[in-house]
């Protein structure tokens, strides 16, 4: 599956850039805290991109579907509650901050999304202090373990089109223990101000105000540089005007055509799913999902007949034919 899903990300996005992985600790415990613009694309991508097997938190409401839920429990997904979500938050993550802190104690990897929620817009959001306090009982229980945090920026050009590009930019390990104190709400305060300012560094963070007018003036491909793009942003007469705005509709060439053509049916599937989604942000990993399902069912399914009509030969030339369709589409639109 693991093989599956990096396969598919990189038929899916037509660039994916991945920086300083060096920087991930090899042998001790490790607490991943990243930007969170794009649902359950965000942990695909740092999964299938790291050096490290992850287990990650992910709000509770999606494991309310039963094979959703096998699904998530599968790829090492971990439910968390929110107050949100109409439940006792609190009482209820007791267990699974133990269980992360277990996973922590065994020198493990945990990912978790401080913003407490996702957000399309393009800035870091003040954090949460589920990291902070994983972080306190971890050091308070075992406190001569060593456990860093290592932030992670996601940067896409354009979350809801296709194809996108995104650069995966891990930062610099923050040692916990270094800021590690008796008290809590010290503690907490300290932490969450260094990886909020790492994150910062890490994405491109475009403050509330001005957003809409510096967002025109930006250009797709700033946003893959964050570091560049934000000292640009600091002085909004530099900001070159934007030539690929999101109001000039993309031209299309022809493979993109063909590959429209060969999958009639997943097209016709997502226009009949896109309406129902109610969160944009879900509308990546609505796309990535069809193309790890229906792409390759309706593929098989062509292949069967024209194995019939044929022979086997032919129906497998089709189906390298129609993988390298959507290989030339993703990497040429």
């Amino acid at each position: 599956m693991y093989i599956y899903a990096k396969t598919g990300l990189h038929l899916f996005y037509r660039k994916i850039y991945l920086k300083n992985v060096q920087k991930i600790p090899k042998n001790d415990a490790v607490l991943f805290v990243a930007n969170h613009q794009n649902a359950m694309m965000d942990p695909i991508l740092i999964a299938t991109h790291n050096t490290r097997i992850l287990y990650f938190l992910a709000r509770a409401s999606a494991f309310k579907n039963k094979l959703a839920a096998k699904l998530l429990n599968a790829i090492h997904a971990i439910p968390i509650y929110r107050v949100r979500d109409g439940v006792n938050s609190k009482k209820l993550n007791v267990k699974i901050f133990e269980k992360s802190i277990a996973l922590l104690y065994k020198k493990q990897t945990v990912l978790i999304f401080p913003e407490g929620s996702h957000s399309i817009k393009r800035q870091i959001r003040p954090l949460q202090s589920g990291f902070s306090k994983i972080s306190y009982d971890f050091l308070s229980k075992y406190p001569n373990r060593k456990l860093y945090i290592v932030p992670v920026g996601l940067n896409f050009t354009n979350t809801l089109g296709y194809p996108d590009e995104v650069a995966i930019i891990y930062g610099d390990k923050i040692e916990a223990n270094a800021f590690y104190q008796t008290n809590y709400r010290k503690f907490t305060g300290k932490i969450i101000k260094e990886v909020s300012a790492s994150l910062q560094r890490l994405t491109v963070h475009i403050p509330e105000e001005n957003y809409d007018k510096i967002v025109d003036k930006l250009v797709k491909s700033e946003y893959l540089t964050p570091q560049k793009t934000n000292d640009r942003i600091k002085d909004l007469s530099s900001l070159k005007t934007a030539n690929n705005s999101a109001k000039h509709k993309r031209k299309r060439n022809v493979f993109y055509y063909l590959l429209f053509i060969n999958t009639l049916f997943a097209f016709l599937f997502w226009s009949w799913l896109k309406p129902k989604i109610k969160e944009k942000e879900f509308i990546a990993t609505a796309k990535f999902s069809i193309g790890l399902t229906i792409f390759p069912l309706e593929y098989f399914v062509k292949s069967v007949f024209i194995y019939g009509f044929f022979n086997l030969k032919t129906a497998l030339m089709y189906i390298f034919i129609s993988v390298f369709v959507v290989f030339l589409s993703t990497k040429t639109n």
